[in-house]
């Protein structure tokens, strides 16, 4: 068998998490063109340009370095064609793709109808035979281009590398941990946290004003604009708690934190919706309608710290049991395509 990746191979990104899985996963040859090369060899301001408005010398780059790279290829055909995010590739070289493949599949972790528009992706996404997505609540876009047996729906994950116990559980700090962007209704309810006396650490890009605001607050921590790679697990396996916040931005019913929070052997906080609520049971997450019933159950657990800890054991079973890890996810798509037919020791 003789596949192809498209997409970013930059270490430290969850693109090249999916190449390392891929290539462990597909028999014979497997070959890679790194999307994240000709991106970097064009100048920030037109890196920028093309990022938000998709057109200018990055896309026609990002293309061209594409159509090279395939002609140096020693391959004529590839039995797969796996495209990664492919909001910068145009119909011309997607219809290329197409002749090259005998499968053309493309995914995406993103939104790709309600927040990461691309009008090249919308073009392009009939050429494709399947098209892999997270988001259920875009599943109606996708399905006005495309016919429901080629689109496959799958989740988030965590890395079982990365995501995983490192704080033993009596040694957790007893607050709320939050990691992610900053959202005008995220702030409201962890002020509400802070003042209902409850420790809270963040970290995560334009929280400065919030931090300012709270600087004489001892119960707020503030970590900077990030926090990345193994740090970004050991700081949520060193808490009680963690906040699997969704955004309002978009729809989503679920994100990467659902499930990296668990697996990190700490306690998810999460909304309960027909998604979260599918994914664990009452005792497997602290669920929450209002921001009282997330307080109160905070609240409680911290006074009951031998039910959080068999709460947070259930947690991490859960997701791994439910193989939300993304090999498995991987194995899944590759299966449900038709590529592999038995699960991969």
């Amino acid at each position: 068998m003789h596949s192809l990746y498209i997409g970013q191979n930059t270490p430290g990104t969850t693109s090249k998490m999916r190449v390392d899985h891929l290539k462990e996963l597909l028999p014979g040859t497997f070959e890679v063109i790194d999307t994240h090369i000709p991106f970097f060899q064009i100048s920030k301001l037109w890196r920028s340009l093309g990022f938000r408005f998709k057109k200018g010398p990055l896309i026609q780059k990002v293309n061209n370095y594409i159509i090279e790279k395939l002609g140096n290829s020693s391959s004529k055909e590839f039995d797969l064609i796996w495209v990664d995010k492919a909001i910068f590739l145009n119909k011309e070289t997607t219809q290329i793709l197409k002749t090259k493949g005998k499968k053309l599949v493309h995914f995406t972790p993103d939104p790709a109808f309600t927040f990461h528009k691309s009008t090249l992706f919308k073009e392009s996404l009939p050429i494709y035979d399947f098209a892999v997505t997270t988001k259920s609540y875009e599943i109606k876009h996708y399905r006005n281009i495309l016919a429901k047996e080629r689109i496959i729906i799958t989740t988030q994950g965590f890395n079982p590398q990365n995501h995983c116990p490192t704080t033993d559980f009596a040694k957790k700090n007893e607050g709320v941990l939050f990691i992610g962007h900053h959202e005008k209704p995220r702030e409201l309810i962890l002020q509400k946290l802070l003042d209902n006396n409850i420790p809270v650490t963040i970290a995560g890009i334009k929280w400065g004003k919030f931090a300012q605001k709270n600087q004489n607050n001892s119960n707020l921590t503030y970590l900077g604009k990030g926090v990345y790679g193994a740090q970004y697990a050991k700081i949520i396996s060193s808490h009680y708690f963690s906040w699997g916040a969704l955004s309002k931005w978009i729809p989503e019913l679920h994100t990467t934190r659902t499930f990296e929070i668990p697996a990190c052997g700490t306690a998810l906080i999460t909304e309960r919706n027909t998604e979260t609520s599918n994914f664990f049971n009452e005792d497997e997450a602290i669920f929450y309608d209002s921001v009282d019933e997330m307080i109160e159950k905070i609240k409680y657990y911290q006074s009951h710290p031998d039910e959080l800890k068999q709460l947070t054991s259930k947690g991490r079973e859960r997701v791994i049991s439910d193989g939300r890890d993304y090999r498995s996810i991987l194995e899944k798509v590759l299966e449900e395509i038709g590529v592999i037919t038995t699960h991969t020791p």
